[in-house]
C-alpha cells in the first residue's frame, strides 16, 4: 500500500502540472450541461417561447377561417403574423419574407372560403336527401361550387417532420369543422336537434403510462442530461489519462519507475484510483448544478432525495469502466498523436450509440443492438433505473455487472499487452 500511495501521489503530482487541462475537464460538462438542458427543455416543454410563428394572409374573415386559426392558435402553440414591420401582409411581401429566409411559413386563406365550405355541404345533403328521403326534396341548385383551397408556402430549410405536424394539424380541425357543419346542415333540414351525435365519441384513446412505483417521476431533458453529460465527460478522461500514460512511455519515466521494486499492477492501480476520483468529482459538480443551478435558470432541480447511495454506486462503476478504456487507450497507444484523436473519438461514438444524445428506441432496430453493447448505455439506463422508476440494487446488478466486467476486459488486455509488446 505504501507504494501505492506514493505511485497515486505522482499521478496527482502530473495533474497538478497540467492545472489548465484540469480545469477544462471539470468545467467542459458543466458549460454543455448548462447549454444544452434549456434548449432541450424548452422544446420539449414548448413554451410561449417556443411557438412557431406562422405569417397568414386572411381574405376571408367568416366563422369558418375564424375557428380554423383559433384552434390552430390553441391547440398547436402556433403564432399568427399579419404584419411586419407595421405593414399589412400581402401575398408579395409574404412570399418574398420566405424566399429571403426571413419567415417559414405562409398560409393564404381565399376569399369566400367560409362560404363556399358551406354551400357545398348544403348542397351535397340536399341531394342525399332528394334520394333518400323524397318528402325532404326542394330545391337543389347545379351551380357548380369549387371550395377554396387553403394555401401553404414553407421555406426549403423547414424539415419534413415539421411540414408534415402542421398539415396533419391543419387536415385534424378541418376534418372535425367539416363534420360539424354537416351535422348543424342536417339540424337546419330536419328542424332537429342532432348535438348529442357530436357529444358521443364512437373511437376513444385511453393513454396511460406505466410506473413502477407511484412515487416515480416522469421523464424530463433534466433527468436525462444530468446523468448523460455525467458519463460523457467520465469517459473523456480516457485523453489525459492515455496521454499521461505515452508521455511517460516516450520520455521513459515508465522505464526509470520499472527499475524501481514496484510492480506493474500497482503503477496501474495508482492510475485506476486517481482518475476514478476525478470522475466522481465531475459526478458530483453535475450533480450539484442539476440540482442548484438549475433553479436559477427557471429549470426544474434534478429530485434526487433518497437516491444519493445508488446514484454514487452507478457513477463509481460507470467511472471504473472509463478509467478501463483510458488505461487500455494509453497502452496501445505510441504518441500522443494516436492517444488523443482515437480517445476523443471513440468516446464520441460510444456517447452516440449509447443514446446519450438520440434516444435508443428511435433508433432502427440494427443500430438498437449496437447501443446495447455500448459502456454508456449501460450506465445511462442504470441511471434512469435509479431516477426514474426507484429501482433496488437486484435491478442495478446486471449494469453493475456489465461495468465491471468491462474494466476488467481492459484492465486484463492492457496487462497482456504490456508484459508481451511494451516490455519484450
Amino acid at each position: 500500500m505504501f507504494k501505492v500511495y506514493h505511485a497515486i501521489l505522482k499521478e496527482l503530482i502530473l495533474l497538478k502540472r497540467d492545472i489548465f487541462g484540469l480545469i477544462i475537464i471539470f468545467l467542459m460538462p458543466v458549460i454543455l450541461i448548462l447549454t444544452i438542458t434549456p434548449i432541450q427543455y424548452s422544446i420539449e416543454t414548448k413554451d410561449d417561447q417556443s411557438k412557431i410563428s406562422i405569417l397568414l394572409i386572411n381574405n376571408d374573415k367568416e366563422n369558418l377561417s375564424k375557428e380554423l386559426l383559433k384552434q390552430l392558435e390553441e391547440e398547436n402553440n402556433i403564432k399568427f403574423i399579419e404584419q411586419i414591420n407595421g405593414q399589412t401582409l400581402t401575398e408579395t411581401s409574404g412570399k418574398e419574407a420566405i424566399e429571403q429566409g426571413k419567415q417559414k411559413v405562409l398560409m393564404i386563406i381565399p376569399a369566400d372560403f367560409s362560404k363556399n365550405a358551406q354551400l357545398k355541404i348544403d348542397q351535397n345533403i340536399a341531394k342525399i336527401l332528394s334520394q333518400v328521403a323524397p318528402i325532404f326534396e326542394g330545391e337543389i341548385s347545379d351551380e357548380e361550387i369549387v371550395v377554396k383551397e387553403v394555401q401553404i408556402f414553407f421555406d426549403p430549410i423547414i424539415s419534413e417532420s415539421i411540414k408534415s405536424d402542421i398539415r396533419t394539424n391543419i387536415n385534424r380541425i378541418t376534418s372535425e369543422m367539416e363534420t360539424a357543419m354537416i351535422y348543424k346542415s342536417f339540424e337546419r333540414e330536419f328542424e332537429a336537434d342532432l348535438s348529442f351525435m357530436m357529444e358521443d365519441e364512437l373511437i376513444r384513446f385511453n393513454e396511460q403510462t406505466l410506473d413502477v412505483d407511484e412515487d416515480a417521476i416522469a421523464p424530463s431533458p433534466i433527468q436525462h442530461n444530468m446523468p448523460a453529460w455525467a458519463l460523457f465527460a467520465m469517459f473523456l478522461i480516457v485523453i489525459p489519462l492515455s496521454i499521461n500514460m505515452v508521455k511517460e512511455k516516450n520520455q521513459g519515466t515508465y522505464v526509470r519507475l520499472r527499475t524501481l521494486p514496484v510492480r506493474p499492477i500497482q503503477l496501474m492501480a495508482s492510475k485506476i484510483i486517481v482518475y476514478l476520483l476525478v470522475c466522481m468529482i465531475q459526478f458530483y459538480l453535475m450533480l450539484l448544478v442539476s440540482i442548484y443551478i438549475f433553479p436559477l435558470m427557471d429549470l426544474p432541480a434534478l429530485e434526487i432525495e433518497g437516491k444519493l447511495v445508488y446514484l454514487t454506486i452507478v457513477a463509481f462503476f460507470s467511472g471504473l469502466a472509463a478509467v478501463g478504456f483510458g488505461v487500455l487507450i494509453g497502452t496501445f497507444a505510441k504518441t500522443l498523436e494516436q492517444a488523443a484523436p482515437f480517445g476523443s473519438t471513440s468516446v464520441v461514438v460510444l456517447a452516440a450509440i449509447g443514446g446519450l444524445w438520440f434516444p435508443v428506441y428511435a433508433m432502427s432496430e440494427s443500430m438498437q443492438k449496437v447501443a446495447s453493447i455500448s459502456p454508456m448505455n449501460w450506465g445511462l439506463e442504470a441511471f434512469y433505473n435509479v431516477l426514474l422508476r426507484d429501482t433496488n440494487l437486484v435491478l442495478l446488478a446486471p449494469y453493475l455487472l456489465f461495468l465491471s466486467v468491462f474494466f476488467i476486459i481492459n484492465i486484463l488486455i492492457s496487462i497482456f499487452y504490456e508484459k508481451k509488446v511494451n516490455l519484450a
